[in-house]
């Protein structure tokens, strides 16, 4: 009975790994394997409880910065407002005279 709930877990985890590098939701991935959802739910929460970090992992190519391309040059007289956009939709907004501890501060709590 041990060995078949073994062989299960080792089953269902593969599953999950391999979802996670699909870009399926969870659900269609599991109509698509022939698992309802409550199934892959179950196994899912299952597997983060056992692997809390791969509960979002990000890779390396998502977390490098976009390199920044100055059309012209600025003179610090100007007022020209400074935008952040993330991949998430959300953007940050300030103006540019902001100081680098005040503008790390909001970029951190994003």
């Amino acid at each position: 009975m041990q060995k078949e709930d073994t062989n299960r877990k080792q089953e269902m985890y593969t599953i999950l790994r391999k979802w996670k590098k699909s870009s399926l939701s969870l659900r269609d991935y599991g109509e698509k394997q022939g698992i309802t959802y409550g199934v892959m739910k179950y196994w899912h929460r299952k597997y983060r409880a056992e692997y809390p970090d791969s509960k979002k992992s990000i890779s390396k190519k998502e977390t490098a910065f976009i390199p920044v391309e100055v059309s012209a040059p600025v003179s610090i007289s100007e007022a020209v407002p400074i935008e952040i956009h993330y991949p998430n939709g959300v953007f940050l907004q300030c103006p540019s005279d902001l100081c680098k501890k005040e503008l790390k501060n909001l970029i951190t709590l994003l």
